[in-house]
């Protein structure tokens, strides 16, 4: 993950342990269209492949009712968490999923978003990117888990 503090976060308890919603993650390279939902058209890899660093994929996504399309690469790639920065549009901003364990059994999963740097951070916290981002990574972070309920 970037070294920077994440400017947002979507964070959800999830009735799964972390092993669990890995395969989950894991199982997203046979079937990408379990990741689809309203507001998220999925993601196809590009170059690379699925759970590679490096590997490059692009997803279809609807900010504040804007369709857009965004290419990424995968930066790193762990047990518990794999990170990503944006290469189209061409901004500065990394983001990271963590898959943490929780007392109880259950895991905790959160998805990060950051900037590389000053200004990147200083857009995502303009108001409508912030509000159009947020919730987006909140839909994506409640789809997740409906998916492992």
């Amino acid at each position: 993950m970037n070294s920077r503090s994440p400017v947002l976060r979507a964070s959800a308890e999830v009735d799964a342990p972390p092993d669990e919603v890995r395969s989950w993650f894991l199982a997203l390279e046979a079937r990408p269209e379990l990741y689809q939902s309203d507001t998220h058209g999925g993601f196809v890899f590009t170059e690379g492949s699925f759970g590679e660093t490096g590997a490059q994929f692009e997803t279809r996504e609807w900010l504040a009712g804007i369709r857009v399309r965004l290419r990424f690469q995968l930066t790193t790639v762990g047990e518990g968490s794999c990170a990503f920065r944006l290469l189209a549009p061409p901004l500065a901003v990394w983001g990271a999923f963590e898959i943490e364990s929780a007392e109880d059994g259950s895991s905790r999963l959160s998805l990060l978003i950051g900037g590389e740097n000053g200004c990147a951070d200083w857009f995502l916290r303009l108001p409508l990117i912030r509000g159009a981002v947020q919730q987006q990574i909140r839909r994506e972070v409640s789809h997740i888990k409906s998916s492992l309920a």
